[in-house]
């Protein structure tokens, strides 16, 4: 089934009534989830609890919620809370987030990932189960817990993975694979890494593209450079990149970026690469190219808008063309 899902443009630090407006216009045009992330941003919780309340049938999913930040318990009571209110639209997407974020906002030890993921989606979905659980672990266990709530049938539980070792943990111990930052070229690769953790099984996944119709392509384009430039400089992230061909780029990139020249390297970052992650342009090119994800094996690309603009009516105007363009209705 050909699904699409938009993310909710926390970039922009609207108010929750405006980012409601935009599930709830979501919802309107035919998209399948709205998808809602963490880190310096609204709790992604109460969020999409707003969001449950102005809508009826679009699906709700967190993409991603780092599980550094709460315990197995914690995100399994959220999980089901939402769950039982939003009736059963809604999916758990988790991830190991950053150093910055775990380590530097949170002050918790960034440490052990793929054991820390395994552990930890296990935990959640054990709890999610509605039985009473105990296990032994060294990083979360639990001793005789059972959710004291109706828990209803249990969300699904997908992790947000970049490299090898995690998308294979992502189609061993989950209902799927969320990717972020990756080109469409790069996809089957990826899903086949997710296939091979799985056993062949299938698993659900999607993918986070980042778009944006404009005529300006240059604007969206400049702020394009400098989010993936961002990203270059993610330890995680700049693993990933090579595996897509940009070992070279980001080496060049990160010696300048090292070198305090930070508007250097986000410049030299090859137009193609930007382009490979943002999609700009005019509709029907951004949609040509939104929908090679879905060729590529992409069970839901995920539109996140963005925009080059300054002023706030241009940056509103193209959002809405955006959405306007890759809807499904």
């Amino acid at each position: 089934m050909t699904r699409t899902g938009l993310a909710l443009p926390l970039n922009l630090l609207l108010p929750v009534a405006g980012l409601v407006d935009v599930a709830r216009r979501a919802e309107a045009l035919g998209y399948d989830t709205v998808w809602a992330a963490e880190a310096g941003t609204n709790d992604a919780f109460g969020l999409l609890t707003a969001c449950a309340c102005a809508t009826s049938r679009v699906g709700l999913a967190t993409g991603v919620l780092p599980i550094f930040t709460r315990t197995p318990a914690l995100m399994a009571q959220s999980a089901a809370t939402l769950q039982d209110y939003c009736g059963g639209r809604f999916s758990l997407g988790i991830g190991v987030s950053s150093q910055t974020i775990v380590s530097r906002w949170n002050g918790m030890p960034y440490d052990r990932l793929l054991d820390r993921m395994r552990d930890y989606t296990l935990a959640v979905r054990a709890l999610l189960s509605g039985e009473k659980v105990t296990r032994s672990s060294d990083l979360y266990p639990v001793d005789g817990y059972r959710l004291l709530l109706s828990v209803p049938p249990p969300p699904p539980v997908l992790i947000g993975a970049l490299n090898p070792a995690m998308l294979r943990l992502a189609g061993a111990v989950s209902d799927g694979a969320l990717l972020n930052w990756i080109s469409a070229a790069a996809v089957p690769a990826a899903l086949a890494r997710v296939a091979e953790g799985a056993g062949g099984e299938p698993r659900r996944n999607a993918v986070f593209v980042r778009v944006c119709v404009t005529s300006d392509v240059e604007a969206a384009r400049a702020w394009a450079r400098r989010e993936v430039m961002g990203y270059v400089t993610v330890p995680a992230y700049r693993r990933a990149f090579p595996t897509q061909g940009w070992g070279a780029a980001c080496d060049a990139a990160m010696a300048l970026w090292d070198a305090g020249d930070r508007k250097g390297a986000a410049a030299s970052l090859p137009d193609s690469f930007v382009d490979s992650l943002c999609l700009a342009g005019s509709a029907d090119s951004v949609r040509e190219r939104f929908d090679a994800f879905r060729e590529a094996g992409v069970d839901e690309p995920v539109a996140f808008l963005f925009s080059g603009q300054r002023e706030v009516p241009a940056v509103v105007a193209e959002l809405e063309a955006t959405m306007a363009a890759l809807a499904p209705a």
